[in-house]
């Protein structure tokens, strides 16, 4: 479903959604530490679940001491977008009114 390049970048799938982010939280949740960018370059449909997982995965490497994994592809802007919509930033951190 999902692959992560010798460099460490975690090919997300064409759906990162409600129904498919309970199979990408266990593919992620075991070694978070390995993901050093996320590419969502494939991703055709991010919803706020899909959001949701990003965030925990970017704040648990926080927790970890890790600079969070960036968010790049083409989509990126739309998980920026839901990250506002949600009054949270793409660093992960949550937002100020």
């Amino acid at each position: 479903m999902t692959a992560t390049e010798a460099s460490g970048t975690w090919m997300l799938p064409e759906q990162v959604t409600m129904t498919t982010v309970a199979a990408l939280f266990r593919a992620c949740s075991a070694q978070p530490a390995t993901i050093r960018a996320i590419d969502l370059s494939q991703v055709r449909e991010i919803d706020s679940a899909g959001v949701a997982l990003l965030h925990w995965l970017r704040r648990r490497q926080d927790a970890l001491g890790m600079l969070p994994a960036p968010v790049q592809g083409d989509v990126a802007w739309r998980y920026r977008a839901l990250c506002r919509a949600h009054r949270l930033d793409d660093s992960g951190e949550e937002a100020t009114a």
